[in-house]
C-alpha cells in the first residue's frame, strides 16, 4: 500500500511539473491569440503579416514562414518589442533558427541588454523584451 502511495505522489509531482514548465517560456502559439493579447497587455501597435515580413525574410534565406507577429510599444513605461515567426512545418524553424537568431541580434537595441531574448519553440521564433514576449502569452 506504502508502495502505491508513493508512485502516485511522484506521478503527480510528475505531472504538476509537467504542466508549470509548459506554461512558462514564448509567446502563444496560436498566432491570432498572441495578437490578441499583445494588444490586450498594452501593446497597442501590434499587427499580424503574411506578405511582406515573410516576403523580407524569404529574400535573406529563410523560407517556410506561416505569418508573423510584431508590436511595439510601452509596458510600465519602458519601451517593449516583440516579433514572432510562425513557420508551417517545426523542420523550417530548425532550418532558420541560425540566420533569424543572427538577425535579431542585429535588431537588438543598446538599452535592451540583457532584457532581449531570441528563442526557439516548436514551430515558431520569437525575439524581442522580456516583456514584450510575456504580454504575447
Amino acid at each position: 500500500m506504502k508502495k502505491t502511495i508513493r508512485l502516485i505522489a511522484v506521478a503527480m509531482v510528475a505531472v504538476m511539473l509537467c504542466l508549470s514548465l509548459a506554461s512558462c517560456g514564448g509567446p502563444n502559439a496560436d498566432p491570432d491569440d498572441a495578437l490578441a493579447a499583445l494588444k490586450d497587455n498594452g501593446i497597442n501597435w501590434a499587427g499580424k503579416d503574411t506578405l511582406l515580413i515573410p516576403l523580407a525574410l524569404k529574400a535573406l534565406g529563410v523560407d517556410g514562414i506561416d505569418c508573423v507577429v510584431s508590436g511595439t510599444g510601452k509596458i510600465d513605461d519602458e519601451y517593449a518589442h516583440v516579433t514572432i515567426i510562425y513557420f508551417e512545418e517545426k523542420d523550417d524553424a530548425n532550418d532558420a533558427w541560425d540566420k533569424v537568431q543572427e538577425y535579431a541580434d542585429k535588431e537588438k537595441d543598446d538599452e535592451a541588454g540583457d532584457n532581449w531574448v531570441c528563442k526557439k519553440s516548436g514551430k515558431m521564433i520569437y525575439y524581442g523584451t522580456k516583456e514584450a514576449v510575456k504580454a504575447a502569452k
